[in-house]
C-alpha cells in the first residue's frame, strides 16, 4: 500500500462568503489515524470535505506519496475515488437498494461494476468488507428497513470495498452503541496499521484516544493543536472547549478527560 498524505498550507473555506476555516496548516501523515476534535460549529467537518475534494478552498491542499504532491482541487473525480473513500454524517437512503448494492458502489471508481458486470473480484470486495464490519447476514435486506447503526456499518463497508488508501470519515460511531463504536474504532487502527491513512471527526474524544495516532484540534475555524494524540493535554482541552478538564486512568491504565462545569 503506498502511504498517501495530505500538506495543508494556509486554507481558507467557508459556505456563501460565511468563513468557515481560517488559514489552516497542517501535517496528516500517511499510515496513520488522525482525529478531528473541537466544538460544535468549529470547522471539522469542512476541513473533511476540503480533504475529500468536495469543499471549495483557498490556499493549498495536497495529497502527498512517493511520486509527490497533487493538489486536492487538480484530480479528477473518478480518480480521487480510486485514492480516498468517505464516510459523510449521517446516512438516510431513500430507495431499497439491497445491502450487497450499496456495498457494490464502492466498487463504482474500479469501473466493472458501473457497467453492471461485477466481477468475481467485485463479489469478494463487497463480502469481505460486509463480514469485516459484522453485516454479513444483512447482505439481501434493503437498506430502507436498518437502523441507523446498521445503516452506518454498511456505508463503513461500502468505503471498505472500495479499497482505497485514503479513508475520510465524519463521525462514523455517531449511530453506534458502545460496544459497536469501539469495534469501529478497532477497524480504523488496522487500517492504519495495514498503511493506510484514516482522518476521523469524533465528538467523543476519549472513545477514540487509545486507537488514535495523531489529532487536529479546531476552534472558531482556526487549528489550536496538532500533535501525536500522547501530547494532548488538559491546557488544550480547556482552552478548545471553554471548561477545565480532569484526567483519569482507565483500568488499563489508559489516560482519559473528564469535563468539569465551571
Amino acid at each position: 500500500m503506498n502511504g498517501l498524505g495530505f500538506r495543508v498550507e494556509g486554507l481558507s473555506s467557508g459556505y456563501r462568503g460565511r468563513p468557515v476555516l481560517k488559514d489552516i496548516s497542517a501535517e496528516i501523515p500517511a499510515g496513520a489515524l488522525t482525529v478531528l476534535i473541537g466544538p460544535n460549529g468549529s470547522g471539522k467537518s469542512t476541513l473533511l470535505r476540503a480533504l475529500a475534494g468536495l469543499q471549495p478552498y483557498a490556499g493549498s491542499l495536497a495529497l502527498t506519496g512517493p511520486k509527490g504532491a497533487r493538489e486536492v482541487r487538480g484530480i479528477s473525480r473518478r480518480e480521487f475515488g480510486r485514492l480516498a473513500g468517505v464516510v459523510p454524517q449521517g446516512f438516510h437512503p431513500a430507495y431499497p437498494f439491497s445491502v450487497w448494492e450499496v456495498i457494490g458502489m464502492g466498487r463504482l471508481p474500479h469501473g466493472s461494476f458501473l457497467r453492471g458486470r461485477p466481477t468475481p473480484e467485485d463479489d469478494e470486495e463487497i463480502l469481505a468488507a460486509a463480514r469485516r464490519v459484522g453485516v454479513e447476514a444483512l447482505l439481501p435486506r434493503p437498506v430502507t428497513a436498518l437502523s441507523g447503526g446498521e445503516a452506518q456499518r454498511v456505508l463503513l463497508a461500502c468505503v471498505l470495498a472500495q479499497n482505497p488508501p485514503v479513508f475520510l470519515l465524519d463521525e462514523p460511531t455517531s449511530a453506534l452503541d458502545p460496544n459497536q463504536a469501539a469495534r469501529v474504532f478497532a477497524l480504523l487502527r488496522e487500517l492504519a496499521e495495514e498503511g493506510r491513512t484514516v482522518v476521523t471527526v469524533v465528538h467523543d474524544i476519549n472513545a477514540s484516544l487509545v486507537f488514535a495516532d495523531g489529532c487536529l484540534a479546531l476552534r472558531e475555524g482556526r487549528l489550536l493543536f496538532q500533535g501525536p494524540i500522547d501530547d494532548l493535554n488538559g491546557d488544550v482541552l480547556q482552552a478548545l472547549y471553554g471548561t477545565p478538564f480532569l484526567p483519569y486512568h482507565s483500568e488499563r491504565g489508559d489516560v482519559m478527560w473528564r469535563a468539569l462545569a465551571e
